[in-house]
């Protein structure tokens, strides 16, 4: 079986065509500087960073007081004019106990888009995203705003909230469901007089 060899020219002719390709199709994108071939990370103002909201707070406080007090007063005769008075003694006993504990936790797990909006001067970002969806009537809010080191957000452009200093997360809604589960308002007056 015989081989056939490509000959030299044909070598030059193929090196020549991969080279203009690759020559006309640059490794940078010229419209926004960003490199086509490496991970795209937010790092400049107007970028967006994926916020994973992971929040749990739990506090506990317990109070006990004992308080027992006890007085004794006593006194001879009176001398004098007051010599009508006799031996005389006063005893008073007071005892208090009181208890309270004070539990509270909080959750809070979601993902929100934010965006750079200031590059700080040692390279960190601050962030603010919001998040509104309305369903039903119900509307619910997700705010968050903060500070993030650039080396904190992963290679898909997300982080985590507890790697935000600074953290604001507000969540709130409004709607007849969350109407009906406050007081009413002559309940609010009633508790504030009494």
């Amino acid at each position: 079986m015989r081989r056939r060899l490509i000959p030299a020219s044909t070598w030059a002719m193929l090196v020549t065509l991969a080279t203009t390709v690759l020559a006309t199709t640059p490794l940078v994108d010229l419209e926004n500087g960003r490199s086509l071939v490496s991970n795209i990370k937010a790092h400049r103002v107007g970028d967006v960073v994926t916020i994973i909201i992971v929040e749990n707070s739990s506090a506990n406080a317990i109070s006990e007081t004992e308080n027992k007090e006890r007085n004794e007063i006593s006194g001879g005769p009176g001398l004098g004019f007051l010599d009508f008075i006799g031996d005389w003694g006063l005893e008073t006993q007071s005892n208090h106990r009181g208890e309270g504990e004070t539990l509270r936790r909080g959750n809070l797990r979601a993902e929100i888009s934010a965006r750079i909006v200031e590059v700080l001067h040692n390279g960190d970002y601050r962030l603010l995203g919001t998040r509104m969806v309305d369903i039903n009537g119900e509307r619910q809010l997700i705010e968050v705003s903060g500070i993030c080191r650039a080396r904190d957000i992963g290679p898909d452009n997300s982080i985590l909230s507890t790697y935000i200093s600074d953290a604001r997360i507000g969540y709130t809604g409004s709607g007849h469901v969350n109407d009906t589960s406050q007081p009413g308002i002559i309940t609010k007056i009633v508790n504030w007089l009494f």
